[in-house]
Order: structure tokens, then sequence, then C-alpha cells
């Protein structure tokens, strides 16, 4: 038995479509549609109940208060396990998948490859656009670095423990792909399929905000994840108090120049963090000028590269 796992909050222009995509999957393995609502205000409650209404493979869970994307994933993914759905596909409700035969690719690549406990396929941002982003090299692999859309994935239920779904609980991280993903990493071989199967909508939510202060803390949040899987897996994520702080760094100098807001630097965004290196010297100089700031990446880009040949 698959379970897809939607979870969903104020998306009532989108869910419909999320799932009528899982309904037209043709695949010989049977699958139940579980849906966390969490607690939503608008008229995503009567579109799920409708479609339950008529659908007996819909499983849907409305929250009686509001939990945040984290626990509402958390509750879905204990009920599949208490359900004994032996796979678990992921679907956030304003996302949807495009490809009829999604479910019966990842299944048939899973149950011949025993040693792979996690699939993604390709997909986009856009349908309207060639812009397919979620590539990868096909087959198996492990520890690696890798770019993945949540709503192309599909992994083994057995990955999820009690203890692993009650430490992530603990963390109260904004997000679950990231950490949880992180965790598979350590267990099993991930696979990627060359299908395009779903489309990830690219706008605002709690992975994509539009303000700069709050990407800010985004790429604070990614860091805590980082740091908090350096501790379950000592040397074995890359992580350094170092490598953190310049990836915080240089998020903020991106934003300085993308919002071409010099504020940033005086209200306490950026002074926090010393020495600046070099490289970050280079573009904060750029900053005011921005094909000045283009030439100077052209110049950082050669000047790396003739270091390396040295």
């Amino acid at each position: 038995m698959i379970a897809i796992c939607i979870v969903t909050y104020n998306q009532e222009q989108y869910i419909a479509q999320a799932i009528e995509s899982v309904q037209m999957q043709q695949c010989n393995e049977p699958f139940r549609i579980y849906i966390g609502d969490d607690a939503s205000i608008d008229n995503t409650q009567a579109i799920c109940e409708t479609y339950a209404a008529h659908d007996k493979r819909i499983i849907y869970i409305r929250r009686k208060k509001n939990i945040g994307l984290t626990n509402n994933t958390i509750e879905l993914y204990r009920q599949i396990i208490s359900d004994g759905c032996e796979y678990i596909a992921m679907l956030d409700g304003d996302d949807y998948w495009i490809d009829k035969h999604k479910l019966k690719l990842q299944i048939d690549y899973i149950r011949i490859h025993p040693e792979v406990g996690f699939v993604h396929t390709n997909g986009s941002t856009s349908l309207n656009s060639n812009r397919w982003t979620f590539g990868q090299r096909e087959g198996v692999y492990g520890l690696d670095s890798v770019g993945f859309a949540n709503c192309t994935v599909l992994f083994r239920t057995n990955l999820l423990s009690k203890k692993l779904l009650d430490d992530i609980e603990e963390q109260h991280f904004l997000w679950l792909d990231y950490p949880l993903y992180g965790v598979f990493y350590q267990y099993t071989k991930w696979a990627y399929l060359p299908q395009k199967t779903a489309i990830w909508r690219e706008h605002t939510s709690v992975s994509n905000p539009p303000k700069a202060e709050d990407i800010i803390r985004l790429g604070m949040e990614r860091c805590r994840m980082w740091k908090w899987l350096d501790d379950m897996f000592p040397g074995e994520v890359g992580y350094s108090p170092k490598e953190a702080m310049d990836y915080i760094y240089e998020r903020r100098l991106n934003l300085i120049y993308t919002f071409d807001n010099k504020e940033f630097v005086t209200e306490g965004l950026l002074t926090d963090y010393h020495p600046y290196c070099w490289k970050q010297r280079l573009k904060l100089l750029g900053l005011k000028h921005k094909h000045f700031y283009y030439i100077l990446q052209k110049c950082i880009k050669i000047f790396a590269h003739s270091k390396k040949k040295l």
C-alpha cells in the first residue's frame, strides 16, 4: 500500500488539482490519499470533504487548531505508519503531478532495487517553461550533493521511526523535508528518475518567503538543521561553524544586491559576522553600482580559476 501524504493550509485555489493529479494515477499497487488540513480558514475544508465523500481512498484529517507545517506532516506520518502503509509519496497541497504513471515508475524501480529507500524524479517550477530544475544523475547514489523537489519524492515507510519523528518534533523546525531526508541519506541509497512527473509551484511559502528579513531567517534555519544533522552524524554532513557563517553572510550580501538596500549593513544584519573574507569585501564594494558588481563577479571567478591552476 502506498500512502500519498498531502499537507495543506489555506490552499483553496490549488488543493483540487493536487487531489485529482493523484486520483489519475495508474498503478498496480493500491494507494490511499492522506490529507492533513492544518485548520484552514478558507474553502479548503469544503473542497477536501467533497472529494473524500466520493472517493473512499481519501482519508481527510482536519486539525482542531493550527499546529504548523512540520507537526502537521509528522502527525500524518504517524497515522500512515499506524495504518501499515509500505511506501509514502509526498505532495504538498499547492503542487501537483503531471504524469499518470508517476507512482508506477517509482514503485517498479524501488522493488527491483532493494538497496534503494528513496526515489525522486525530474520536475519543473513552471509548466510554461523548459526550466526543469530537479535534475540529478540517473541511477543509484548515496551521500552526495543533491537537489530534489518534495512533490517528486517517494520513500519506504520503514525509514521513519518513532524516535526520529519525536526528535525532529522537539526541534520545532519550520519545515521537515531537509532534516528528515538528511537522516535518510545516512541509512539508504537514493535514486533519481529523469521522467518529468510533477510541478512545484514556486510562490510565497515557508520555504520561499518574499521579505528579505524572512529569507535571512530561512538561511539561519537551514544552518540550524545542518548543525542538528552534524550532531547526529558527526563529520558526515560537511558542517562547520565557519561554513555556516559563510553561508549566512553570502546570503545576506546577495539580498543587499537583490533588494538594492544597503541599509541591511547598518541594521546589524551583516555586522555580526567578522572578519570579512576578500571575496565578500569585493562584493560589498560593488553594491553601489550593479554593473560594477557584475564585473567584480567575473573577476572573482577568473581569479579563483587562476588560483586553482597555481
